[in-house]
């Protein structure tokens, strides 16, 4: 009887075993390995450009002639060019008596004008003498005339406007006189005196703050 048992056992075991492979159920699908995408490549860093050193900026050229306002002297209009300035006395001849008042005092401006060593020869000209009072207000616009330059003999004289290089020349123009019907007060104010001359190629322009009857005796070459 063990022995029938033990084969039906057997028996039973192989037909589940047939039923199993034949069920028709599908065998599990492989898992799909997963592919990780190539890394992408170092970013290739872009060399800057570089920036072009910047061009020194150019000094500036000093001009080959320099002109300065170094007196005025705002009063009349004589029909003349601006007096010379006065000798100083000394006390024993101041004593000897006393000069007659001097009834007309001319206008006039004088100015330094200094060329360079290296420089060429140029041409001065008076393009435009303004008056202003001391508040900014233009009172009027002023002739300039007779032009003249200090000479070696101490007296002005007659100046063509030609300026030669390496020349250090104290020079006077007579001026029109100011406008004053409208200027109230006028001795006891402040004046501003503005004049722009051509030198050359180029311009200048040059002021001087200047009181009523101001007189031009400064020594030519005086920088003031």
């Amino acid at each position: 009887m063990r022995s029938g048992f033990g084969w039906l056992f057997i028996g039973l075991a192989a037909c589940t075993n047939v039923s199993t492979q034949d069920s028709g159920s599908p065998p599990p699908e492989p898992t799909p390995a997963v592919i990780s995408p190539p890394a992408a490549p170092p970013a290739v860093a872009t060399p800057a450009t570089p920036t072009p050193p910047a061009e020194p900026t150019p000094a500036a050229t000093p001009a080959a002639t320099t002109v300065q306002m170094t007196a005025v002297t705002l009063a009349d209009d004589c029909g003349g060019p601006p007096a010379a300035p006065k000798a100083k006395q000394d006390a024993s001849s101041a004593m000897k008596g006393k000069q007659a008042p001097q009834r007309c005092k001319q206008s006039s401006m004088q100015l330094s004008v200094v060329a360079a060593a290296g420089g060429a020869a140029s041409q001065l000209a008076v393009k435009k003498v303004e008056l202003f009072d001391d508040k900014g207000a233009l009172i009027g616009e002023l002739t300039a005339r007779a032009p003249s330059v200090w000479g070696a003999d101490g007296t002005y004289q007659a100046w063509d406007q030609r300026i030669a290089p390496g020349q250090d020349l104290s020079v006077s123009y007579a001026l029109s006189q100011p406008p004053w019907g409208d200027v109230p007060d006028r001795r006891s104010r402040g004046y501003v005196l503005k004049a722009v001359f051509t030198v050359g190629d180029g311009e200048q322009a040059v002021q001087r703050e200047v009181q009523v009857d101001a007189p031009t005796t400064l020594p030519p070459n005086v920088k003031t």
